[in-house]
């Protein structure tokens, strides 16, 4: 390990919840290094802890111990696990499709269920609805200064048996591409398609091409357009729309300064589909 901690919730910053995690934390180990991935996760959307997972792990040192806490379940039979990536990182959870990103994209070597009659804040035993701050920032803690090792963290549990969400697949054929708008790049509200710029490759796109871009919510269409797929913002003129491929290498759609997102009302998730057709 490392002795460093990253923490991610759906909890945001308005109250003390994740200062409550740093003390935790700060409590087993004053040296430990702590970060925050985010805490601005829309609440209760495990697949969207799950992204931000996929999108940042590879990033931080080997070693490094990630704290994921989007837990509508909490209190509940689901369980809390210890996942060590084939990265060489260990993102400590509860097991409710939290990883599904990190399996299907970096692999997951080993997992542990958390052995709670070790690796529980002492005295929070009558609380059931914080396990952010009672097992898993304390567990966390414990395996990124040391305290314990991986095994130490509890039992082995096959890797095949955790929990996943269903990612959908684009599909891919010649001229046309079919997926969906998996995230938003937030603050700037451009729109994070399961495209990748192989697939565009594949279906015979090429910079600067215009293809016909169309967004649907449950098969009802919400915006069509003529896009340009080039290389950066500034190949358009402001507030002109534009396809690029993103920081992960996966296809997005912008607006160069506006907010596509919040323009045309386009949120996130399998229910948004996207499809990308040669214009000419």
């Amino acid at each position: 390990m490392n002795n460093i901690l990253v923490l991610q919730s759906d909890f945001g910053l308005d109250d003390g919840a994740v200062s409550a995690m740093y003390g935790v934390s700060k409590a087993v180990d004053r040296n430990l290094e702590i970060y925050n991935l985010t805490h601005g996760i829309t609440p209760f959307q495990v697949l969207e802890g799950s992204y931000r997972l996929f999108q940042t792990v590879k990033y931080w040192p080997v070693g490094t111990v990630f704290v994921s806490v989007v837990d509508p379940g909490v209190g509940t039979l689901r369980k809390s696990v210890v996942a060590e990536t084939k990265t060489g990182h260990y993102i400590v959870t509860p097991d409710n499709g939290t990883l599904t990103h990190i399996k299907n994209k970096y692999g997951i070597a080993k997992v542990r269920e958390i052995d709670e009659s070790v690796n529980r804040l002492k005295g929070s035993e009558g609380s059931h609805t914080f396990h952010g701050r009672d097992v898993y920032a304390y567990t966390g803690a414990r395996l990124a200064s040391g305290v314990i090792d991986f095994e130490g963290v509890g039992s082995l549990l096959k890797v095949e048996d955790i929990v996943e969400i269903e990612i959908e697949v684009a599909k891919v054929s010649a001229g046309l591409i079919e997926g969906t708008v998996e995230v938003l790049d937030i603050r700037f509200g451009h729109l994070w398609t399961n495209v990748n710029g192989e697939m565009f490759e594949d279906a015979g796109f090429s910079l600067n091409d215009e293809l016909e871009v169309v967004v649907t919510h449950k098969g009802e269409q919400r915006y069509r357009g003529i896009i340009p797929y080039v290389r950066s913002f500034g190949s358009v003129e402001m507030g002109e729309p534009l396809l690029y491929v993103n920081s992960l290498l996966n296809v997005a759609v912008g607006l160069h300064q506006r907010n596509f997102s919040e323009t045309y009302n386009i949120g996130i998730g399998p229910e948004w589909g996207i499809t990308f057709k040669k214009f000419r």
